[in-house]
């Protein structure tokens, strides 16, 4: 128990570390908001030229748009901006404190995913709002706040592909390719700006296979009603099961990549 709360206290001390660096620069959340208002904006007048049977109504398709990039927003916090501030350390020689520090490297590159998940959530819950108060988006209430543990799961199950990319960071030092690749098909495949109904049938499959086409559309039931493709019960299997399934490979791949840096003596090099 004592041990668990001395890791949960290093984890914390991660998170209030990236905090204050975030805080740092002034303007930064100011242009992450300024940025999704502008995007959120933008969705608004292009869903008035949209009128077709598989999303229904202009005011359906915003509000099909608005929790796509919501839920987006959530599952890629543990993959873009962890790895980018992975790399920083390197650059900087900081890495090399976590490195040696009792609580090691692996725990503290996990540790760098609480504050970007931290971070979506509460640009998330900003432009729920601004989208209800600018646009008229009609929430559901009170069962969009089962939509905060549905987003949860789906960070928690997106983060397996953050620790892959991680490990290669740790190990190649660079994976702007691979990251880029991985929100590009998450876009295309979980439905996220349309439904997966209009993928073409060779590649359809690939929607099923993962958890965040569930995961869209689970949240999307929740927060404004549309209706749901499957079950509840099976939506939520296939969140939890993947994560359950892959992060023990996340996590292996990333102690692998640490002591093969460490043999090879280029584990704080960038």
């Amino acid at each position: 128990m004592r041990r668990l709360a001395l890791h949960g206290a290093a984890a914390g001390a991660v998170f209030r570390r990236d905090v204050a660096m975030f805080a740092s620069y002034r303007m930064r959340l100011f242009t992450t908001v300024f940025s999704t208002i502008v995007t959120l904006t933008i969705f608004y007048y292009v869903s008035r030229l949209v009128n077709a049977k598989e999303v229904g109504s202009p005011d359906a398709y915003y509000a099909f748009a608005v929790i796509g990039i919501v839920i987006f927003s959530v599952v890629t916090s543990t993959l873009t901006l962890p790895i980018g501030t992975l790399r920083s350390e390197l650059l900087a020689g900081t890495f090399e404190r976590m490195v040696v520090s009792p609580f090691g490297p692996v725990r503290c590159i996990v540790s760098l995913m609480l504050f970007p998940v931290a971070l979506a959530f509460t640009t998330s819950a900003i432009t729920l709002v601004y989208a209800a108060l600018a646009f008229g988006l009609d929430l559901r209430w009170p069962e969009a706040l089962a939509g905060i543990p549905v987003a949860m799961l789906a960070a928690f199950a997106f983060a397996p592909f953050g620790l892959f990319m991680a490990a290669a960071v740790v190990v190649f030092k660079q994976t702007n390719a691979g990251a880029t690749f991985i929100i590009t098909a998450i876009t295309l495949l979980a439905g996220v700006y349309f439904p997966v109904s209009l993928l073409p049938g060779w590649i359809s499959w690939a929607s099923e296979v993962q958890p965040f086409t569930p995961s869209v559309d689970l949240l999307r039931n929740l927060v404004v009603g549309t209706p749901l493709a499957d079950p509840v019960w099976q939506a939520l299997l296939k969140i939890v099961l993947f994560p359950v399934v892959m992060m023990p490979a996340a996590l292996a791949a990333l102690h692998v990549a640490v002591r093969h840096s460490r043999r090879r003596g280029t584990i704080t090099e960038y």
